[in-house]
């Protein structure tokens, strides 16, 4: 019983911020750099030429952006 409890309370933790927080991360591919969205759980969302557009858009959605570098 004591497992099971303990693997739900990592599951719950995992979760907290899941569908509030979106990530902001510089990426590139090949010369082009972008910024992608990603949701708490590492899901890519959405890809943006400039951070400003992707934290906009992060918002404007009603997510929280953090920027990851």
């Amino acid at each position: 019983m004591q497992l099971e409890r303990t693997k739900l309370e990592d599951l719950m933790m995992a979760m907290v911020g899941l569908e509030t927080m979106a990530y902001i991360k510089p990426v590139r591919d090949g010369l082009v750099l972008s910024y992608a969205v990603f949701a708490a759980d590492g899901t890519q969302l959405a890809l943006f030429e400039s951070e400003e557009k992707a934290f906009y858009t992060a918002m404007k959605h009603n997510l929280a952006p953090v920027s990851i570098h």
